[in-house]
């Protein structure tokens, strides 16, 4: 007999421990790829403390393909995919970036500077409201992604890129490497100028945490 699955707004937050990811009312520790080390940080909900840029995604690919897809039918379903993957390569939270790229593009209906031709999702290289400057173009959905991964990675850490990356960030080295470990720090430097910039991405990822994934 299958249970019924009852979706809380209440506060959630996740302890890592031995190799799992399990639920806990306290506190939240990412699990990281093997450059980047565990770092435990206090968590109310996802949009309130600071909250790292570095860590494993908690949010699956069915989760944000159905969030992304209950405003805009027509959302591409190969990018929950390849934010997770590209993010995990780089210890980079791939399923927030995707709630950054979800605020970025108007969820995948673009409209502004950029163009979804340019599969630029996170709006590199495009600056204040000139149509003639529309930033960085990308020759595919996976070099955009990686591209956006990319950028988070040199605002949030000062290593090296994964062994056999490629760089294709444009914009990766006019970053202060690691000038905004957290998601909020993002303000004012990602977006100028910025304000509540950080929180509006993790009150986007709320919202995904509490959708259901679609049925297969």
């Amino acid at each position: 007999m299958l249970k019924k699955l009852t979706l809380t707004t209440a506060a959630i937050s996740l302890m890592y421990i031995g190799g799992a990811i399990t639920a806990s009312d306290k506190n939240i520790a990412y699990a990281e790829n093997n450059t980047v080390p565990v770092a435990p940080a206090s968590l109310q909900s996802p949009s309130e403390g600071k909250q790292p840029i570095l860590g494993a995604s908690v949010a699956t690919e069915e989760q944000l393909l159905a969030f992304a897809r209950s405003v805009n039918p027509d959302f591409p379903a190969d990018l929950p995919k390849l934010y997770i993957e590209i993010g995990n390569t780089y210890g980079i939270r791939g399923d927030i970036a995707f709630c950054q790229m979800i605020k970025e593009t108007g969820y995948h209906r673009f409209g502004g500077i950029v163009d979804a031709n340019q599969y630029n999702y996170a709006g590199i290289g495009a600056v204040g409201n000139s149509k003639t400057n529309k930033g960085n173009f990308f020759l595919s959905p996976e070099e955009g992604v990686r591209a956006h991964i990319q950028h988070l990675y040199a605002y949030a850490s000062t290593g090296d890129l994964p062994e056999g990356e490629p760089l294709v960030d444009p914009r990766f080295n006019y970053v202060t490497r690691g000038i905004a470990p957290n998601w909020q720090n993002l303000n004012g430097k990602w977006a100028v100028p910025g304000k509540g910039y950080g929180e509006e991405i993790l009150k986007i990822y709320s919202k995904v945490l509490s959708t259901p994934a679609a049925s297969k």
